[in-house]
């Protein structure tokens, strides 16, 4: 459960602070102690990578020329989509 919540807040995080321009852009996410809880990656491309505590890639998202995004899990599996308006 705290993975899918980790994963949840990584992602609601980085879809927002997506950095396109910088060939690759690192976010960390740390509890209220201090301690890492994750990271997100998003490379040149838009492609964002979130990863747990371990390192261990818990899912992705990426952004297609439409402004669809894309979520998916560790086995790339769709978990699911967001348009803009």
């Amino acid at each position: 459960m705290k993975v899918v919540l980790t994963l949840c807040a990584a992602m609601t995080l980085a879809v927002s602070s997506i950095n396109i321009a910088s060939a690759q852009s690192k976010t960390t996410y740390r509890d209220s102690s201090g301690r890492t809880t994750g990271s997100a990656t998003t490379n040149s491309s838009g492609k964002t990578t979130y990863r747990d505590a371990s390192g261990r890639t818990t899912g992705s998202s990426s952004t297609n020329s439409s402004g669809k995004t894309t979520y998916k899990d560790a086995s790339g599996r769709t978990t699911g989509t967001s348009s803009k308006r």
